[in-house]
């Protein structure tokens, strides 16, 4: 039995894809489309630091040297199951992020999550919610974030041809 062909997307190509999809509704701005604009800035976010969370703690083990598949495996799925609040904290605490950063996607944290309570209650109503352009510290983050993501393979020595930065189509962001 074969088995069914995966397709991969590079990682820098699909947070370029992103960031210009919503460029282009913020530059035109399609109010109709900002809710959806402000949930994929916010998916990128938490994404983002999943991915930098795990490429920190394994270059932090890789001192020990070469690590076992099923711990790399482990890893992985603790990761991917951080919440956003764990993620900015552990973040935080192995210096990853700096205090000025924490606090902004601190308040980014906060504002999704009010966001998600308002559309709750809007739709609870059968509403549509209020369309608003998104704040711009939820707008900085994401480059400030790509900018940390280039350092860290900048100083890890990761580059794309080892496969590293590529998400499997299906798949959660860590590969």
């Amino acid at each position: 039995m074969k088995k069914p062909i995966v397709k991969t997307h590079k990682l820098l190509d699909e947070v370029n894809a992103l960031a210009d999809q919503i460029n282009a509704v913020l530059n035109r701005k399609e109010k109709a489309r900002y809710f959806e604009s402000i949930a994929l800035l916010h998916s990128f976010i938490e994404d983002m630091l999943k991915w930098l969370v795990f490429t920190q703690i394994v270059w932090n083990k890789s001192e020990k040297g070469v690590m076992p598949d099923r711990e790399l495996e482990q890893l992985r799925q603790y990761c991917n199951q951080l919440s956003l609040y764990q993620l900015l904290n552990f973040g935080l605490s192995v210096d990853l992020l700096s205090y000025s950063l924490f606090r902004r996607l601190d308040a980014v944290r906060i504002e999704r999550n009010q966001l998600v309570h308002q559309y709750w209650l809007y739709a609870h109503k059968g509403k549509a919610p209020p369309s608003r352009n998104p704040r711009a510290t939820t707008c900085r983050v994401p480059s400030t974030l790509v900018g940390k993501l280039n350092d860290l393979v900048k100083q890890t020595g990761m580059d794309e041809s080892y496969g590293f930065l590529d998400i499997k189509e299906g798949k959660n962001l860590i590969p």
